[in-house]
């Protein structure tokens, strides 16, 4: 594979330099040939970094072969180099190449530096998107405690309010009150239930002494649709007062 790579190199070098020479004479400017270029550099990068990588230790230093493959690969790449740099600097001026080189150090060096930017950026808005979460779980916490509080303070202190602060704060509604006239009674004994009736059905059992007896009438909690009280359970019930 190592190898492959140094000859996909070498053959990219040498088919760059050898278009560069076939039409460096029609070449109006460095623009002409410029891809043939790049492919000279990429070939040269290629050869510059696979040379010796991925190779045992017999194989780099131990066999003579494959030393002088090397040897001939860096020599051939000097030659290719310093015939394209003869060729341009004899077209375009003895400073084209230096400045070729110096224009691709800077571009290098520009996309580095971009690329170094994008990463750093990137992580800045890594931390802004964690430092906003952090913020959003701070404030809901903090949310979350005030509205305890806000219940345990409720709970602690509504128990002490009086009914009209109850009121107030919509803790209890004001009952409403309606006239519960006596329907009829019931006598067991010294003891007297007074059944009694008001508006939208409302139904109230009450018990007095016999020598009391029963009011004709009393203001009473509206409580709609109530059950009215039977004779079995108003019996019953006068029984277990009167034990």
């Amino acid at each position: 594979m190592v190898v492959m790579e140094i000859l996909t190199g070498i053959a990219l070098v040498q088919k760059s330099v050898s278009f560069i020479k076939e039409n460096i004479s029609t070449a109006k400017d460095i623009k002409d040939i410029a891809q043939q270029i790049d492919g000279f550099f990429t070939g040269e990068s290629q050869m510059n970094k696979k040379q010796g990588k991925g190779l045992s230790l017999a194989q780099q230093f131990g066999s003579i072969e494959s030393t002088a493959e090397s040897f001939i690969d860096k020599k051939l790449l000097e030659e290719q180099r310093q015939e394209l740099k003869n060729i341009i600097n004899l077209r375009f001026g003895p400073t084209a190449w230096d400045e070729i080189i110096t224009e691709r150090a800077n571009r290098i060096a520009e996309a580095k530096e971009a690329s170094r930017l994008e990463r750093v950026e990137a992580r800045q808005q890594q931390k802004e998107f964690i430092d906003t979460l952090q913020t959003i779980g701070i404030a809901f916490c903090l949310m979350a405690v005030l509205i305890l509080i806000f219940i345990f303070y409720f709970k602690a202190y509504a128990k002490g309010w009086t009914q009209q602060q109850k009121l107030w704060q919509g803790i209890t509604v004001e009952p409403t009150y309606t006239t519960c006239r006596l329907k009829t009674k019931k006598v067991y004994k010294d003891k007297m239930a007074c059944i009694y009736v008001g508006a939208n059905k409302t139904y109230e059992l009450e018990f007095t002494d016999i020598r009391i007896g029963c009011p004709k009438q009393y203001k009473c909690v509206v409580n709609k649709n109530s059950k009215v009280p039977t004779i079995d359970s108003v019996m019953e019930s006068l029984r277990s007062i009167a034990k």
